[in-house]
């Protein structure tokens, strides 16, 4: 794939890239506080295939552009499903708040991007929205100090990467904007490579759905042959993943996101 095509990978490309995980990589030419190039950091992009080559990348990242925390979120828009969530550095709450209520499908904002697909400034952004922001997403973005994040990446009707750049002031997001509009393309094809599964496993998803329907865990260790602590463990590793402590919690982010179906669609 071109440098500056940014498509979610193929099964194909990602087969290949599963198959080539055992050969060795060249080492990364860009290294944490080095002067190197803006081209030596997405020369990295090129070459990151795994989450901690990814998490590298982002790190290297902050000698260009000084963001204090980052997020990316991915999915299916027309089907209101996030397929991944990443996080380094946001308050847990506030992305547990947002999976919650669905605040990511009702955001006005997020429906400007798909539509426009143009890297921009939060704080700037909603200035020139028609339709005003929910006050209490306003008021959670300033508390989690994502005012002034800078968000972009690629968006289609079948698919989309979000990344947010969280920045220490919106001067320095100005200032940043251009320099992370052009990596932003180099980012989205990285951590597609890195993450290139679903954040719930088949079987993680399985076990909530069948949770979602009341099944309790002697049931679901039955139907889906396996030990009931091995469900208690799944269920233990979908909570994490979801950033909640409450399996009831963790049910309705799965319904919310989209990665399980609401139980009255269930046959």
């Amino acid at each position: 794939m071109a440098s500056n095509t940014v498509l979610p990978l193929s099964n194909a490309q990602r087969g290949v890239q599963s198959d080539s995980k055992s050969a060795k990589r060249p080492r990364s030419s860009v290294r944490a506080g080095s002067a190197a190039s803006l081209q030596e950091l997405k020369t990295e992009a090129r070459r990151c295939h795994t989450p901690k080559q990814f998490r590298e990348l982002l790190e290297h990242l902050r000698a260009f552009i000084p963001f204090q925390k980052f997020i990316g979120l991915w999915g299916y828009p027309s089907r209101t499903t996030i397929r991944f969530v990443f996080n380094q550095g946001f308050p847990h709450d506030w992305i547990r708040w947002r999976l919650t209520t669905g605040a990511l499908w009702t955001s006005p904002l997020f429906h400007e991007w798909l539509r426009t697909k143009r890297t921009n400034l939060w704080c700037d952004a909603v200035k020139h929205l028609k339709a005003p922001l929910d006050p209490e997403l306003v008021r959670r973005m300033k508390q989690a100090d994502a005012e002034y994040a800078l968000l972009g990446g690629f968006a289609s009707p079948a698919y989309f990467v979000l990344f947010g750049a969280a920045m220490p002031s919106a001067a320095s997001g100005r200032a940043h904007l251009k320099r992370f509009g052009s990596i932003v393309p180099f980012l989205v094809q990285a951590s597609q490579r890195a993450y290139p599964r679903a954040l719930l496993t088949q079987r993680e998803t399985a076990v909530l759905e069948r949770r979602a329907m009341g099944e309790i865990t002697k049931q679901i260790a039955s139907a889906e042959r396996i030990s009931e602590r091995t469900v208690r463990e799944h269920l233990q590793h979908i909570k994490r993943k979801l950033y909640t402590d409450d399996l009831v919690n963790a049910v309705a982010i799965a319904v919310k996101t989209g990665m399980v179906l609401r139980p009255s669609k269930f046959p």
